[in-house]
């Protein structure tokens, strides 16, 4: 093959393989499905002071105690504080195994806060994972 032939062949293909490459119906890809994200829905209903694990509500410890710690409890009954520090599954546990081996008793909810242990007797003592502390 002579070499203008080749040089001839070659442009050829560049402008065909060219004509491919920036034709837009050639590269168009395929569209993908548009998806939304959801924000979580959450509770309005504020949550009991005492005793009552509840499910779906939230606890404003600013405008119930004046202070203290936020949070909500979803749907499924896991508590989120507004206060990410206590949100660690690890030093809840932690906290509820030291109570638990010196002999405290789980009691929950006391006064609006969470995950509490109490050492009854003459006088009985009341410790919660968010630090409220009460003697009686």
């Amino acid at each position: 093959m002579k070499k203008s032939t080749k040089i001839v062949l070659a442009l050829v293909a560049v402008v065909t393989f060219g004509g491919l490459v920036s034709d837009p119906s050639a590269s168009a890809t395929p569209s993908t499905p548009q998806t939304t994200q959801v924000a979580p829905t959450l509770p309005t209903r504020a949550c009991p002071e005492d005793g009552i694990a509840s499910r779906n509500c939230y606890w404003d410890a600013g405008k119930r105690q004046g202070k203290g710690y936020s949070y909500f409890v979803d749907r499924g009954g896991k508590v989120t504080y507004l206060n990410p520090k206590l949100n660690d599954e690890a030093a809840r546990k932690l906290f509820a195994a030291k109570k638990k081996k010196a002999g405290w008793e789980y009691w929950g909810v006391v006064w609006g806060h969470q995950f509490c242990w109490a050492k009854v007797g003459d006088t009985s003592y009341i410790e919660c994972f968010d630090g409220f502390r009460e003697t009686s």
